[in-house]
């Protein structure tokens, strides 16, 4: 076994973790500011604190997530090479998929945050988007070593 395969494991779970963490409590905590009694001043305020923040911290835990995610897939070339001949094959392809997708949503929200043409409708979208991906990536992780 690769000696860089438990630290690209280690550093992935870890990035997963916090870009998961970050989706879910933009979704579910973030979101719950609106249409409650919180002043729209100090709402935008808290929604401009927490997205500083994030543009300064997510691009590294993206990058870190996908370049353990590759080094891991390395270990598992001949089953890539093709994923229909077993469930574990089928699985982890999906869930490579699913990834490049959430990286797709990722840099358009990032290329229009920097364009100022995230709208929020567009953010709703892609938040949701990456939520239902993010949820079935998960799933396919757990799901993968134990349905043969």
């Amino acid at each position: 076994m690769s000696h860089s395969y438990p630290w690209a494991h280690i550093v992935h779970l870890f990035c997963a973790i916090i870009f998961a963490g970050g989706v879910f409590f933009e979704m579910l905590v973030l979101s719950a500011l609106h249409g409650q009694a919180v002043d729209k001043a100090a709402r935008k305020q808290a929604e401009a604190a927490v997205s500083r923040r994030a543009r300064k911290v997510m691009p590294w835990v993206v990058a870190l997530l996908f370049i353990s995610g590759l080094l891991m897939a390395h270990r598992y070339a001949a089953l890539l090479a093709q994923p229909l001949a077993s469930a574990f094959g089928l699985q982890l392809s999906l869930k490579i998929v699913l990834a490049a997708s959430v990286l797709g949503h990722f840099v358009v929200a990032v290329t229009k945050m920097r364009r100022g043409t995230l709208t929020v409708a567009w953010s709703r979208y892609i938040h949701v988007a990456v939520l239902v991906q993010i949820i079935l990536i998960v799933l396919l992780a757990k799901t993968m070593f134990y349905l043969a």
